[in-house]
């Protein structure tokens, strides 16, 4: 192709043109500088509290370079990967950041940090996540000593086989049997439905070599007849070490393109009479003795299997907040410096979005303060639970699983809304928004049907009510319960007398604990009712009961989030929760508020927006995340934003020919055939 000359009396004509675009033209990185100087506060000092201080703020950005630098942690080519690529890459980041650990003698914290800033999920998630943990948290000590340095040095790989292709939430209904054979002293694993077969597990697909396998467990009592002991957890070998083929009995494979998330091979599992020794059910806290004796766990851990779950629920409460941050971080800085539909010159299109995403920015700081709130409840009952302790399980599953559902659906739907602010570049692969909501959305019904979750929650809270109304104090999260007779007494009414008012911690959060024993009440009426005057959580009235009873937990979660963190963002948070959350009609039904006060939130609402207007960027910048991690054209901290996208949009495999890849065969044989006298 010949060279492109341009000559002078064209760039004359051209040059007036030029400046009448100029004159209003601004750089993006000059806009995103000016509006870093508007923040009210030290951003440099709440990063350090966001990230754990100055030490590891900085190990955070020192690793983000390095991972950059190596071949398995370039995101260059990221958004262009087959589903091949996505998996082979991602198993490699993994493996690469383990070597990592082992050759500079790192910590597993270190580790972690490095999974999340490379984020790329690969074939050792369940490993880490849930095999481990598991075989510490179930597993007897002899075996703990038996299986733990093999997983430490990779010898095996694991994962956790539990959802079935028709069970999930629904542990009780599992399928696949462990039927003791005590002439062998071994156990039969055995898929005996085709709703049996195993389904989602990750790292199953192709990974994998052994599985925590959750089984109902099923022992010949002393009259002969069979017995099921429930679901139970056994560690099974699937493929052979040698070749990493599936072992005989064991049907497994991949289960295919997800939404998002495909760098991970989810999995499916079926076992055809697959037999292993006694000693591989996890047996800390009950086992089967030789002769085919069952030995249950002691009343005071007989939940003790919830444990696992309970840990990985509340690691996907600390994520929400990581992740709603990264998508508000990349709005708002795009939002900044955006100018393409502004409403006059030189205004930029912030402006237009702060209610969308001032509120989202708000949210990302609730859940990242109780996301450390909810790993410190946990760490605080492993402890107790090395003592022996298991009293805090009950309200520490009910927490959790609530807070799952509440902060899965927040972070879920907020990426959306960010996304969406964004305009025709939020559609973008290269913004990082599509993949990042495509790879969040699963923790939705991960781990359990958010619903389902919220039912959890909504039976532990009715029950504390009983408990609270027949004289039994409830301590905890829902310790608002022993007064909710007074709370919801006749003539209840807010505090709040003027706008500022429902600014006061103790006035937002007052309506949110007054919605959320109000909605507690509610749902214990209807089951009352729907139970002839018993508290029925089984059947027929607890299944009519469950719109009332979700909406309970949702209204205590909110509640729980808010006075997990209280400054100005906290009212935010809860004045958006209650107008557009549906709380603030259910006080309105109640009386506890009125029409005035009602106009009064509203009005403070519009307030606390404008006023933390001018600390958007500064207060997205605190969450301190590298330009690595977010790789994102429209986040980047300089706010260089086109730039970005041109060069990023370079690396396409389409652009990799100037032609492109359907020339030759498709297109060419086309346009050749064409008379060239139409042109």
């Amino acid at each position: 192709m010949a060279a492109h000359i341009v000559d002078q009396r064209t760039k004359a004509l051209q040059k007036p043109a030029t400046e009448i675009i100029l004159r209003t033209h601004t750089e993006p990185s000059e806009d995103l500088a000016q509006e870093r100087k508007r923040a009210t506060f030290d951003v440099q000092e709440l990063s350090y509290a966001l990230n754990g201080g100055k030490e590891m703020l900085d190990k955070k950005h020192r690793f983000a370079e390095i991972l950059a630098k190596t071949t398995w942690g370039d995101k260059s080519r990221r958004y262009f990967l087959t589903r091949e690529e996505e998996y082979v890459g991602g198993l490699r980041a993994a493996l690469g950041i383990w070597e990592k650990i082992k050759s500079e003698g790192l910590s597993l914290e270190d580790g972690a940090l490095m999974r999340s800033l490379v984020d790329f999920p690969g074939g050792l998630e369940l490993h880490i996540g849930m095999f481990i943990p598991s075989i510490m948290s179930q597993g007897s000590k002899e075996q703990q000593a038996k299986w733990m340095p093999l997983c430490m040095g990779l010898q095996i790989i694991g994962t956790y086989a539990q959802t079935e292709l028709g069970h999930g939430t629904f542990i009780r209904g599992l399928e696949t049997t462990a039927t003791y054979d005590k002439q062998t002293q071994e156990f039969v694993i055995h898929s005996p439905t085709l709703t049996a077969t195993k389904w989602w597990p990750g790292g199953l697909g192709k990974t994998a070599t052994h599985a925590i396998v959750m089984a109902r467990l099923m022992v010949e009592g002393p009259d002969g007849r069979m017995k099921d002991h429930g679901p139970h957890g056994f560690i099974a070998q699937l493929r052979d070490m040698d070749t990493h083929l599936p072992l005989p009995g064991v049907t497994i494979g991949d289960i295919g393109p997800k939404l998002g998330f495909n760098s991970v091979d989810n999995g499916y599992l079926s076992f055809d009479h697959v037999r292993i020794p006694r000693e591989d059910m996890l047996m800390r806290f009950s086992q089967v003795t030789p002769e085919g004796r069952y030995v249950p766990p002691p009343p005071s851990n007989s939940k003790a299997s919830y444990a696992t779950m309970v840990f990985v629920r509340a690691d996907i409460v600390k994520n929400a907040g990581s992740t709603l941050a990264r998508a508000v971080t990349i709005a708002v800085r795009y939002a900044a410096v955006r100018r393409q539909t502004a409403p006059a010159p030189g205004e930029r299109e912030l402006q237009n979005c702060a209610a969308t995403l001032l509120p989202l920015l708000a949210a990302a700081y609730a859940l990242t303060f109780m996301g450390d709130a909810m790993m410190a409840m946990y760490r605080q009952f492993e402890k107790d639970r090395d003592r022996g302790d298991f009293s805090a399980l009950p309200e520490l599953h009910a927490l959790s699983s609530g807070l799952k559902a509440v902060c899965t659906w927040i972070t879920a739907d907020g990426i959306e809304e960010a996304r969406r602010t964004c305009g025709g570049h939020g559609f973008s692969r290269l913004s990082g928004l599509p993949t990042l909501h495509q790879g969040y959305v699963q923790n939705v019904t991960w781990e359990g049907d958010n619903n389902v979750m919220c039912l959890q929650t909504a039976r532990y809270l009715i029950k504390a009510l009983a408990g609270v109304r027949s004289g039994k104090a409830v301590s905890g999260s829902a310790d608002y319960l022993n007064a909710a007779a007074s709370e919801l007494a006749p003539g209840a009414r807010s505090p709040a007398t003027c706008d500022a008012c429902w600014e006061q911690p103790d006035v937002a959060g007052g309506a949110l604990r007054h919605a959320a024993a109000r909605a507690t009440a509610a749902a214990a009426e209807t089951l009352l009712a729907a139970g002839g005057g018993r508290l029925a959580f089984e059947g027929k009235p607890w299944n009519d009961n469950t719109v009332e009873s979700i909406r309970a937990a949702k209204a205590h979660c909110a509640y729980v989030l808010h006075r997990t963190f209280l400054d100005s963002l906290a009212a935010l948070f809860a004045l958006d929760t209650l107008e557009r959350g549906g709380g603030l009609a259910a006080l309105l039904e109640d009386g506890f508020v009125g029409a005035s006060q009602a106009a009064a939130l509203r009005r403070c609402h519009r307030q606390l927006l404008a006023a933390l207007r001018p600390n958007a960027v500064g207060l997205v910048d605190a969450f301190g995340l590298p330009d690595y991690l977010l790789n994102s054209a429209l986040g980047r901290e300089d706010g260089d934003v086109y730039r970005g996208l041109l060069d990023m949009a370079a690396a396409s495999p389409l652009n990799a020919t100037q032609e492109g890849p359907a020339w030759e065969g498709v297109l060419k044989p086309v346009l050749a055939a064409q008379p060239r006298s139409r042109l």
